[in-house]
């Protein structure tokens, strides 16, 4: 549908919104670079508008909220005609300056002082037609003035257009299809034919199909110039239209470095990225940073540690966690998971970037940390891991007293007591449980707390419970309960507090035998490794590819001679009666059948398969529960873990709040730190405080340069591997994983596709609605051409489709005699009555009615 007589000021509230954002005299560099003169003052349509001297007419009606339409300007590159597009372009976003010649391109018109301009006139439109039919002889269009086109999901085509005459996937969204709707299709529009210029599926990333390219040259300006990356060009397809293509066959083969400007900046769909998720665009768009549970910047830190400021990237990192030490060696790592740089070639090492940052911290981030003075208010945090020193940190921030009780003799709950110390060092545990006790929070250790009713007792007003999942799941066979068989938080709390191989504590002996895939398993495994054990067996009952244990945990594994027995599944555990080690385990292979409910093949036993081995030692890695809680007065679920209210952790008790593995099950450390912090700033907000936790440490705010230059290999270079400690050396707990050195860290930390740039693109500049107001102003500048109408109600609901000879006259009839419709739209088409009879059926599949509501309304609207 054409817009008929919109002009620029019909942007209104949401034109001046999206505006607003737009800084475009500073945001790209015109080409060549030329100053901008003082703000002028000029009149566009009737409106005064200031604007600098020299800066392009296009951008200073948009930066007003005024509309021209352009297929090649865009709010983050330099205008088209201040580039050197000369007379080529799209050419539609042509206007009339009272006082010159003819028509001139608002994207080359410099401003100047006292200049008239007119976005909108007969003349406009037509030409603006004209050259939108240009533009569209070389681009698919039959869909956009399908009368089904809304209701098409253009897999198939009921009159038969074959596929490469129809409009691409993205049509709800395209920018070309706006902007037509905006201008109106003309009636001589050429038909298209269908090109042969490449459609390229194969690649990372991106699917690029040139004969959807309408060579608008943005993608050439943001990877060329704005980005300084180089890979694209202008070539000439057979039929003597121009378009922008690689400049070698492959993407890698022309040095793209995926930074997707050039995706986005696209109107049509001739450069797509199948990997986003619309609905989820700038969470797709920077993955690694959106799966952080803990919301850090992931992209910041990282583009840091590449310039070897170690200082700043630590300071990001604490803005949003306080322990970037047990962090950078034990976390979860989802954002490595996520980090897109994965579906090129490897995963940036982001988690020994963070390690590497607060391994050489130069405690800038103190500079800009503050903590509030004391507000009389008192908290008690029960347990000292990971979810509870976050919930202290904070509150102790924000100004109240802060006691934390724990169980154990020493701070850092599953970091020091269920994480290894060849992975997380004591002294790294001791330092950032250091950081919150010098904010003054008092730690009582050997203190376990059995009811919470104490604690009120004592004047405290707000609880965190963080107790963690300290009991280990038995492996559900007869024998589990035996003496020599223990349950992996049993085992490494022991291993770390030194009661292993030690009167009344667990004797490793000769052979162990760890039952389990996961992490905690690869722990254990590795632990009674380096407390005597001279035969170590992990035994998992499916394969490796199903193994939930990281690689390098496995990697670990095989490089300390831990013995990886797949397909083996434990059946029962009895005492050896022949002195060949303490117990005999009878063990069945394993075929894998049907997935289960977590995705992974089934184990089943091969019938007959059955076998005995003695060993001295089962651990039981299969899973932790929680505690009960019988004095802590909280609801708990099924699993006995705390039920709480996911915005503020809060539990079925007043003032008592829970996170970390005590709700979650066995999970992570990053994932307690998390719901930390969500409790903190709930706690503080019933405490008294606002509830804000975020801190900014980062001396001065920091954006990344938008240049990126060319850099040959980039795309080619895989991940920069830690520097580790060589097996034959890991026969006690000296930390195996020693990060890397400041050229690794460069190195690995330069391999960032840096996504975010993409992420901070602006939207494009799109038309006004198609509608107008229904009035006698806006129905006496439609023109008289034939055409079809429709009147719609305040909803935009639609009450009325009518083809007649004369647009003008036909609404002009309607006016003031049909109460209900607020707003209307039309376009011109010759063959009006056979336009109207397309669009009624259209309606009628779509919504299975008539417009305005039945039968009985008929003989008023048709």
């Amino acid at each position: 549908m054409g817009r008929g007589g919109l002009t620029g000021a019909d942007m209104g509230d949401r034109g001046a919104t999206q505006m607003a954002k737009i800084s475009w005299w500073q945001a790209a560099k015109p080409v060549p670079a030329e100053p901008f003169g003082p703000l002028v003052t000029l009149s566009i349509d009737g409106r005064q508008v200031e604007a600098p001297a020299g800066a392009s007419v296009l951008n200073a009606a948009v930066a007003a909220g005024l509309y021209i339409p352009s297929l090649c300007a865009h709010p983050d590159l330099p205008p088209a005609g201040q580039r050197g597009a000369g007379d080529s372009g799209c050419n539609l976003c042509l206007v009339e300056v009272e006082g010159l010649p003819g028509l001139r391109k608002a994207c080359s018109m410099p401003v100047e002082k006292g200049l008239f301009i007119m976005t909108d006139s007969p003349a406009l439109q037509s030409a603006r037609r004209s050259h939108l039919a240009q533009v569209l002889g070389h681009h698919p269009h039959v869909c956009l003035t399908c009368p089904q086109r809304d209701g098409c999901a253009r897999t198939e085509c009921s009159y038969g257009n074959p596929v490469e005459a129809r409009c691409c996937s993205i049509f709800a969204s395209c920018e070309l299809r706006k902007v037509s709707d905006y201008i109106g299709i003309p009636n001589n529009t050429p038909t298209y034919r269908p090109g042969s210029l490449p459609s390229v599926k194969d690649e990372p990333f991106y699917d690029r199909d040139y004969n959807l390219c309408i060579d608008c040259r943005r993608c050439l300006v943001a990877c060329n110039e704005i980005r300084g990356v180089g890979c694209l060009e202008v070539k000439t397809a057979p039929d003597g239209h121009t378009y922008v293509a690689t400049i070698k066959p492959t993407l890698i083969e022309s040095g793209c470095k995926f930074c997707s400007a050039c995706v986005t900046v696209c109107p049509t769909g001739a450069l797509l990225d199948r990997t986003l998720d619309p609905a989820k665009r700038e969470a797709s768009m920077v993955p690694c940073k959106a799966a952080c549970p803990a919301g850090i910047n992931v992209p910041l830190y990282v583009q840091l540690a590449a310039e070897g400021k170690y200082g700043e990237a630590v300071a990001v990192v604490r803005e949003k966690l306080p322990f970037p030490g047990i962090l950078g060696r034990a976390c979860f790592a989802m954002c490595e998971s996520a980090c897109r740089r994965g579906m090129l070639d490897d995963p940036l090492s982001i988690r020994t970037l963070k390690r590497v940052a607060d391994d050489n911290d130069t405690g800038l981030w103190r500079k800009q940390s503050k903590q509030l003075p004391p507000t009389g208010k008192k908290a008690a945090v029960v347990g000292a891991g990971p979810g509870g020193l976050t919930v202290a940190y904070y509150l102790a921030k924000k100004g109240h007293a802060v006691t934390v009780f724990d169980a154990q003799p020493a701070g850092g709950g599953m970091a020091r007591y269920g994480i290894p110390a060849y992975r997380i060092p004591a002294e790294v545990v001791d330092r950032e449980v250091g950081e919150v006790e010098k904010l003054g929070v008092e730690f009582r250790y050997d203190a376990r707390v059995e009811k919470l009713d104490e604690l009120f007792a004592q004047g405290f007003e707000a609880v965190f419970i963080g107790i963690g999942c300290q009991g280990g799941d038995k492996l559900g066979i007869p024998g589990d309960d035996l003496p020599y068989v223990v349950d992996s938080p049993s085992y490494l709390r022991a291993a770390t507090m030194g009661l292993v191989n030690t009167a009344g504590g667990i004797s490793t002996g000769r052979h162990v035998a760890v039952i389990g895939g996961g992490n905690v398993a690869t722990d254990n495994a590795r632990s009674s490794g380096r407390l005597g054990a001279e035969e170590v067996d992990m035994i998992y009952r499916r394969t490796r590819k199903e193994m939930p244990a990281r690689d390098e945990e496995i990697e670990g594994c095989e490089e300390e001679n831990v013995q990886l027995r797949f397909l083996l599944a434990p059946k029962r555990i009895e005492l050896s009666a022949n002195g060949e080690g303490r117990m005999k385990v009878t063990y069945a292979q394993m075929r894998l059948g049907e997935p289960d409910a977590s995705g992974r093949r089934r184990p089943v036993e091969v019938p007959g398969s059955e076998f005995q081995e003695n060993v001295d030692l089962v651990i039981a890695a299969v899973g932790q529960h929680p505690q009960k809680y019988t004095g802590f007065g909280v609801q708990t679920d099924d699993k006995g873990r705390i039920t709480v209210r996911e915005d503020s952790m809060l539990s079925s008790r007043p003032g008592v709040y829970a996170g970390g593995d005590c709700v979650l099950g066995p999970a992570t450390l990053i994932e307690a730190v998390a719901q930390g912090r969500i409790a903190a700033a709930a706690m503080d907000r019933q405490l008294g405080g606002n509830g804000d936790i975020d801190e900014k440490l980062l001396p001065e705010s920091r954006e990344a340069d938008p240049h990126i230059g060319r850099d040959e290999g980039f795309n080619r270079r895989h991940k920069v591997h830690p520097i580790m400690l060589k097996p034959a050396e890991r026969k006690g707990w000296d930390e195996v994983e020693q990060g890397f050195d400041d050229a690794m860290a460069r190195a690995e930390a330069g391999r960032c596709l840096k996504c975010d740039l993409a992420a901070k693109i602006q939207e494009a500049v799109l038309p006004p609605e198609s509608w107008l107001e229904f009035n006698e102003a806006a129905v006496s500048g439609v023109s008289g051409e034939s055409g079809v109408f429709q009147l719609l109600d305040t909803e935009k609901n639609v009450l009325m489709i009518k083809g007649v000879e004369s647009l003008r006259a036909g609404l002009s009839a309607q006016l003031g005699k049909n109460n209900k419709a607020k707003y209307f739209v039309f376009e011109e088409a010759a063959m009006y009555t056979s336009r109207e009879s397309q669009m009624i059926q259209a309606y009628l599949q779509q919504y299975g009615k008539m417009p305005g509501g039945g039968s009985d309304e008929l003989d008023e609207l048709f």
